[in-house]
């Protein structure tokens, strides 16, 4: 209940800070102080089998967010990390970038991409 409270705040935060502009948030999941989101505005379906989008982490304890560019094939299970960027959400400033694209990793259907997956295909919850 509290980690679900703690990621209601984040995700207000977020919504306020203007240098992520993120619009519509979806909630993911939480860990400790840590919640997941997705931007729903930052869907972009490349083909039958793999889309991008925008996964926001906010990181309460540390007062950062971490915006990361997925894209994610779920024909193949497997997503990839094309950008991040780290923010402090008080200060609305970038704290860190890195546009070094990640290699692909699996995922499976019970874990936080496959979360993702089964909002951004199935509109799922």
């Amino acid at each position: 209940m509290i980690k679900k409270f703690m990621a209601i705040i984040g995700a207000i935060i977020f919504l306020n800070c203007n240098i992520c502009a993120a619009e519509n948030l979806k909630f993911i999941d939480s860990n400790d102080d840590d919640g997941y989101f997705i931007d729903t505005d930052s869907i972009k379906i490349e083909n039958n089998s793999a889309f991008r989008v925008n996964m926001a982490i906010i990181r309460l304890n540390v007062n950062q967010m971490e915006i990361v560019d997925l894209r994610i094939n779920h024909a193949a299970k497997n997503y990839e990390i094309l950008s991040t960027r780290t923010v402090s959400y008080d200060e609305r400033t970038e704290i860190k970038a890195d546009n070094t694209r990640r290699g692909a990793k699996s995922y499976s259907e019970k874990s936080l991409m496959g979360d993702i997956v089964n909002i951004v295909i199935y509109g799922g919850e």
